[in-house]
């Protein structure tokens, strides 16, 4: 039986504009655009190693994707225009310590464990406050990186690092509840975790098939089993509905940006 690519989502926060990263299999990674009030799916580029998604980050506008990405020989930040992974700001690293970034609410980039040259480029400014995000090893580990960037996304935080728990009302009977997990079968070796929560019992229910949700104008979305989803919030469950896009049939292939002029 063919392993089901994993999906994880980087949204805009004043755009319908989201990127979807496609895992799958091991060592690939695709980039496709998602426009979540038409559901239309744009595709991006392949890259063959690994995008570390919760140091990843889309510009308020959707139109720019900070990202940390690595060979396992060679590992690097860029920045490049969504949907795609060609870089127009380029930063190696010699490790995965550190790296990636995130936005500010006025579109100016920051990158995560330091400061870099000034883009080349007058399309992206580098955020003057060095501390304007927590520095984080991987997102989570000496800094709240992740859940900082959930927050610009009405996600509500309690606890630290890895202990962190995200929690977002889908109705006054259900909240979605996003956690960390480390070392899970069949993930990566940190990996987001849902569950719904009902406040009234206090009782909680994993959903371990679900990769990502979240709401956007009212609706959920979820991805699981290489699917990209609707579904329907009833008082206090939650079923899927409606398939937006099928991601299970894709394979490698070489993509140039448009704006690669190398």
């Amino acid at each position: 039986m063919t392993t089901p690519p994993r999906l994880f989502v980087v949204t805009a926060t004043a755009s319908p504009q989201a990127m979807i990263l496609r895992r799958g299999p091991s060592g690939q990674v695709a980039t496709l655009g998602w426009n979540r009030d038409t559901d239309e799916i744009t595709m991006g580029q392949w890259l063959k190693g690994r995008i570390y998604e919760h140091r990843c980050d889309l510009s308020p506008d959707g139109a720019h994707f900070i990202y940390f990405a690595g060979t396992g020989q060679r590992w690097w930040t860029a920045i490049s225009r969504a949907p795609y992974l060609h870089a127009l700001y380029f930063l190696p690293q010699d490790s995965t310590w550190q790296g990636g970034g995130a936005f500010s609410a006025p579109g100016t980039f920051w990158l995560n464990g330091g400061s870099g040259p000034a883009p080349e480029t007058r399309e992206l400014q580098q955020d003057p406050d060095p501390q304007a995000f927590p520095h984080s090893t991987d997102g989570f580990h000496l800094g709240d990186l992740y859940a900082t960037r959930m927050a610009q996304r009405g996600w509500t935080a309690s606890g630290t690092r890895y202990d962190t728990r995200l929690e977002k009302p889908l109705s006054p009977n259900v909240s979605l509840i996003q956690t960390i997990a480390i070392g899970s079968k069949k993930r990566a070796l940190v990996s987001s975790a849902f569950g719904l929560f009902e406040p009234k019992t206090g009782t909680e229910t994993a959903v371990p098939k679900w990769e990502w949700a979240d709401l956007w104008n009212g609706a959920l979305h979820v991805a699981t089993g290489g699917v990209l989803w609707r579904a329907k919030v009833d008082d206090d469950e939650v079923t899927l509905t409606e398939p937006i896009h099928d991601f299970s049939e894709m394979s490698f292939e070489a993509i140039r940006a448009p704006y690669d002029r190398g």
